[in-house]
């Protein structure tokens, strides 16, 4: 089995984290997509937004879509919560699924700074979804883990882990730090997201001023 990761703390989530997710797997050819909602520290938490908020409008959003899952390990665990020990866990339970964890290229940026890094392309794939015509800049840490480890499309199909695909999917400008602060200001989200999480907010009441 081929699986797809795309983790997020969906506050809330909307077109863009889905869009992104229906192109990866379509394009790479995968079973199937996860969505892996992140915890969020308290400080960071929208008023009146719990973590079982979120993954309830996730779920929600996922529920037609045959090609897209749900996976709330972070919302379980107790303490912090790295992206290594939740791709050890999925390994462990999935010995023989080849993972592919999607991310932007913001976040490649940052990848060397994560923890245990190096152990995470033991563990999958990087699949960067990035914007066609932005070239990166010169000796900037993305570049320097691309010399090393980009591969195409064609070798994510014989290497078991270890490689960055690059990905050039549809970006929609849509920040879901942009719709809270909409939603806050009496302005709908309609469009933006799923009319499933729409109905779910008004409903609950949520991302009120």
């Amino acid at each position: 089995m081929r699986l797809g990761i795309l983790g997020g703390t969906f506050n809330p989530i909307h077109h863009g984290h889905l869009r992104c997710a229906l192109e990866v797997q379509h394009g790479l050819g995968l079973d199937r997509v996860d969505l892996l909602p992140n915890a969020i520290p308290p400080h960071k938490a929208s008023p009146g937004v719990s973590s079982a908020n979120r993954l309830a409008m996730v779920q929600l959003a996922c529920a037609d879509q045959p090609q897209l899952g749900v996976d709330d390990r972070e919302l379980q665990r107790q303490g912090p919560s790295y992206t290594v020990d939740t791709l050890a866990d999925i390994k462990a339970q999935q010995p023989n699924t080849q993972l592919h964890f999607i991310i932007g290229m913001d976040s490649l940026q940052s990848f060397p700074h994560w923890h245990q890094h190096q152990r995470i392309l033991e563990l999958c794939h990087l699949v960067v979804c990035h914007r066609p015509g932005y070239p990166l800049q010169a000796n900037s840490n993305a570049a320097q883990l691309l010399a090393k480890h980009q591969i195409n499309q064609q070798q994510l199909l014989q290497q078991r882990h270890g490689g960055i695909c690059l990905f050039a999917a549809t970006e929609l400008d849509i920040a879901s730090s942009r719709l809270r602060a909409q939603m806050a200001q009496g302005l709908g989200p309609d469009f933006l997201l799923p009319n499933s999480v729409v109905n779910y907010i008004q409903q609950n009441q949520l991302y009120r001023s």
